[in-house]
């Protein structure tokens, strides 16, 4: 029972980790500008010149004034932006993204299955010595 109870806790913890990981995002390296990030309509990165972070949903351009989506509590804010204050803009990479998550499941599922054949085979051996003849 106590085996029991370990593995089913080891495999809600790795779980909870895979997904948590699951929603990292992985941004291009190389700087754009912000037409490049309109027409990308994607996820943007943005550093602004007070080395604030940024994560866009998407820029738009309306009326010539540049605007990043941004979701705070469940809203979409708009954010005027002037090229001035910006100091990098990067696009998301959802190749390398994909990849990555992926990847993370893949691997997290690997260690849950190597934790629970560790804990089965550290059970099994138990009984080893336990021979009535």
């Amino acid at each position: 029972m106590k085996y029991k109870s370990l593995k089913t806790k080891t495999v809600c913890f790795l779980l909870v980790i895979a997904l948590i990981f699951q929603s990292c995002g992985v941004y291009k390296k190389t700087p754009v500008t912000l037409e490049q990030a309109v027409t990308a309509d994607s996820k943007v990165l943005v550093v602004n010149a007070d080395n604030k972070i940024f994560k866009f949903i998407r820029i738009e351009q309306i009326d010539g004034i540049y605007y990043g989506h941004l979701k705070t509590k469940g809203k979409i804010e708009k954010i005027p932006l002037t090229e001035s204050d910006l100091k990098t803009i990067r696009v998301l990479n959802k190749t390398a993204t994909n990849i990555g998550n992926i990847a993370i499941v893949v691997g997290s599922l690997g260690v849950v299955f190597l934790v629970i054949a560790a804990i089965e085979l550290s059970s099994w051996y138990d009984d080893w010595g336990d021979w009535d003849y």
